[in-house]
């Protein structure tokens, strides 16, 4: 788990920290206050590559160097760390004249985070899989968020899903949600990749013999997946909201997201391209992951999203959501407020601009009606 982070002369921040639940911790704030910038920071410090080459691959600077990341107006050396829940830390430094960082770390068995960036990705696997398509051209196309995104997703299955499905319970749950919501799952075999519509529906274990107790042989059931007949559509024909479901359906079926693993799942802008009639479903099924132990970082713009957290967290089943409010001080520099409670914000400006609006289509009313 990882407990916060703190940035110091590094792209956005003169200086920040951030505290973080084992929960869902969720980032809100205007353009360029660097929210987007804390969720890559998070994921290069976690990456057992070289640091330099992960920053420079994650963030682009425009010089393709350091100095591109360092703080503009700072003094001294830029420093980034994460510390985990034992106070254990990884650490980074650089100047602005350096040509590589440095790293230390006393964070043992980190696990890799899963970083979805906002653009969708499903639909650029077979760029990833071609081997006409040169290293260097995927690096020169997209960051390192999206070409390693793209690999976890191309890796191979954990296993059997309606085995894991059926003995996880949290999988029972999230995964025949995810299917409903979108009316089928994403299927990536090799270099067939294709949406299949279908269902999972309950039938009774063929493992029990027909010869033991009929109670017990109704009482334990087990879900299959059921495809449609002639279903199968190509990824790229299929609506991009319905594309980032796929995204978390896969990376079950992957592993990257599992019970009893230590890596945190960070999300930028999961509303992205998504109809809001999704919303409430994707909530759901990341209340119930980090119900199961997955830590949760999100980036968001949305109050939809926001208010749907604040609606269906429940404290008697564990749920602690944090709030980090990322602002603009009157000097420039970012500064933050944190909460437990979404309410308390006061630098809230998501909240603030759908105000403004409910404000402005009660002024319109009423000016109608004076007419």
């Amino acid at each position: 788990m990882i407990k916060g982070i703190s940035l110091e002369n590094f792209a956005a921040f003169k200086h920040i920290e951030l505290e973080f639940t084992s929960g869902i911790n969720i980032i809100i704030g205007e353009n360029s206050c660097g929210k987007t910038q804390i969720l890559k920071s998070i994921y290069a410090l976690s990456s057992p590559q070289n640091i330099t080459d992960k920053l420079l691959g994650l963030f682009k600077p425009h010089n393709g160097k350091l100095s591109g990341l360092y703080h503009r107006g700072g003094e001294g050396k830029a420093k980034l760390a994460i510390e985990d829940s034992s106070g254990k830390s990884t650490s980074v430094e650089f100047s602005s004249r350096t040509q590589k960082a440095t790293k230390a770390s006393s964070i043992v068995n980190i696990g890799q985070p899963v970083l979805i960036p906002t653009k969708e990705v499903l639909s650029l696997l077979p760029a990833i899989q071609s081997v006409t398509v040169s290293e260097e051209s995927l690096s020169a196309l997209f960051d390192d968020s999206i070409i390693d995104l793209c690999r976890t997703l191309l890796s191979d299955s954990d296993g059997d899903l309606t085995e894991a499905i059926n003995s996880d319970p949290r999988l029972g749950e999230i995964m025949p949600m995810l299917v409903k919501a979108i009316g089928g799952k994403f299927e990536i075999e090799c270099t067939e990749h294709a949406f299949v519509k279908g269902a999972f529906v309950e039938r009774p274990n063929s493992d029990i013999s027909k010869g033991q107790s009929a109670k017990a042989y109704a009482d334990y059931k087990e879900l299959i997946f059921v495809k449609e007949k002639l279903s199968e559509t190509s990824v790229t024909m299929t609506a991009e909201g319905f594309r980032k479901i796929g995204l978390i359906q896969r990376l079950i079926d992957t592993g990257a997201l599992v019970k009893g693993k230590t890596n945190v799942l960070l999300w930028d802008e999961p509303e992205s391209n998504m109809n809001p009639i999704l919303m409430k479903m994707l909530v759901q099924c990341l209340l119930e992951l980090a119900r199961n132990g997955q830590q949760i970082i999100i980036a968001t713009h949305d109050y939809v999203l926001l208010k749907w957290f604040d609606l269906l967290s429940k404290e008697k089943k564990g749920d602690h959501i944090q709030y980090n409010a990322l602002f603009k001080c009157d000097d420039g520099n970012v500064a933050k407020e944190t909460t437990s409670d979404y309410r308390m914000l006061s630098k809230n400006a998501i909240a603030q601009t759908f105000s403004d609006l409910y404000d402005a289509e009660i002024t319109r009313a009423l000016g109608d009606h004076s007419s």
